[in-house]
């Protein structure tokens, strides 16, 4: 395991060694897209055998309350987590490396090694603090483009 014991609900990691896959979602900041990527994840993955983690290039932001709110919509808590640094875990742990937002073009030098895991995706995905009109639509287009993303993940990993 990583320098990281895996997030925890309850007593249980959310992602290590007990599971078959382990998928990280990254993004520049941890606060939204990777957040309701890991989210969707828990959510969906049912009996499969998959951990889940995410974390940011730059750690230590809030997740952002409008993420939590249109995942809140949809059934899905993402109030306990938290804003987690990429430094505080080890690529080799995990099995799939998705870039939520384009950041994949920062991991160079050291960071170079999570491009190189079984999976490694760069999603794109818009940033909703940065467009959304203040009624919430952008961060609901992509809570849903992201699930679609995730549903077809968890398909190539079973």
């Amino acid at each position: 395991m990583g320098l990281c014991l895996g997030r925890l609900i309850g007593t249980e990691p959310t992602w290590g060694s007990q599971y078959k896959h382990n998928v990280m979602f990254l993004c520049n900041h941890n606060s939204c897209r990777s957040q309701m990527a890991e989210g969707w994840l828990k959510k969906l993955r049912g009996d499969a055998s998959v951990g889940v983690a995410s974390s940011g290039i730059v750690g230590g932001t809030a997740v952002k309350p409008g993420a939590v709110e249109v995942m809140a919509e949809v059934g899905v808590d993402i109030t306990t987590h938290s804003s987690d640094a990429l430094v505080d875990f080890k690529p080799e742990d995990f099995d799939a490396v998705i870039s939520c937002c384009g950041c994949g073009k920062k991991l160079t030098g050291e960071m170079v090694a999570w491009t190189k895991r079984g999976i490694f995706e760069d999603w794109n995905l818009d940033d909703p603090p940065a467009i959304d009109t203040g009624d919430l639509s952008a961060y609901r287009r992509v809570r849903d483009e992201t699930k679609k993303k995730v549903e077809e993940l968890l398909q190539k990993l079973k």
